[in-house]
């Protein structure tokens, strides 16, 4: 124990550590050799970042004790455990704490989050389950390839979000698209938990205490629902924005538009003139 800062420091001689019917103890003396490959996928992301921090501050601090390292992570598999052993989502903050003899300045930075990441990670902490993280990434890959495709985010003002649910497309061009002002989920189904979920979890991105949060706030947005059939809603909701919005301002989206409505919100987006985009879902042929 150090008399200066109070820290312990427990040395475990390899003799003392035994295995079990299950597993055995494996040594390594260079991190490089470890079997990262026959791991579980997690292992090759945090165990290299906890190796790597204690071996390079260890050599910079000399006798001092090493910023001690602590991580906020979280993994999320796909399907099929230990026969695909793959990893669908990730989130790791890290963050070293310096000790009073290994100083602040050469400790080590916290990993940088991207926004993607701190949006999952929002919906995880507050245990929101819809949408789910399959419906989280085809949001997300939907509402990306649209402003990538629009480029003009002047044609994304408005958004009207076609059988949107929960919400979550909508929400993300609010978040993604500074220009834009309103999105307006339309759908006959009302998914209450989902829009608790999406409110409770990216709220925080809205307000004053977001970092990021700036460039968004420049213009007053807003997340509504309309609980009705697109064939009378989403008219509506087009007569109401083209009063006073251009028809180039307006984008009508629809993620996951089952069979028929697919082909409805195509064809209403046109006869209004507005931009449309839409992934099919269970596409059927017309009798």
């Amino acid at each position: 124990r150090s008399r200066d800062s109070g820290s312990s420091i427990t040395t475990v001689h390899p003799n003392q550590i035994r295995g079990c019917d299950e597993i055995e103890p494996r040594w390594f003396h260079d991190i490089h050799d470890i079997p990262l490959d026959q791991m579980f996928a997690d292992d090759s992301l945090w165990l290299t970042m906890l190796l790597t921090h204690y071996d390079c501050a260890a050599a910079a601090a000399g006798n001092a004790p090493p910023p001690k390292l602590t991580f906020d992570a979280w993994f999320h598999f796909h399907p099929g455990g230990t026969e695909t052993n793959s990893i669908m989502h990730r989130y790791i903050r890290n963050t070293a704490t310096p000790t009073s003899q290994s100083g602040g300045p050469d400790a080590p930075t916290p990993e940088k989050v991207t926004f993607e990441r701190r949006l999952f990670h929002a919906l995880h902490v507050n245990r929101v389950h819809s949408p789910s993280i399959k419906e989280f990434k085809e949001n997300w890959a939907m509402a990306n390839a649209v402003r990538t495709f629009m480029k003009d985010e002047g044609r994304m003002e408005h958004v009207l979000d076609v059988a949107g649910g929960h919400g979550a497309l909508g929400a993300l061009f609010l978040l993604l698209v500074p220009g834009c002002r309103e999105a307006v989920v339309i759908d006959p189904a009302e998914c209450a938990s989902g829009k608790r979920g999406v409110r409770d979890a990216w709220s925080p991105f809205w307000s004053d205490d977001d970092d990021d949060a700036t460039e968004r706030r420049t213009t007053k947005k807003e997340l509504r629902y309309r609980h009705e059939c697109l064939r009378t809603g989403l008219r509506d909701e087009l007569d109401r924005v083209l009063k006073t919005a251009r028809r180039t301002s307006v984008t009508v989206v629809a993620c996951h538009a089952c069979q028929h409505l697919t082909d409805e919100t195509m064809r209403i987006a046109s006869e209004y003139g507005v931009n449309v985009a839409a992934m099919p879902c269970c596409q059927k042929d017309h009798e």
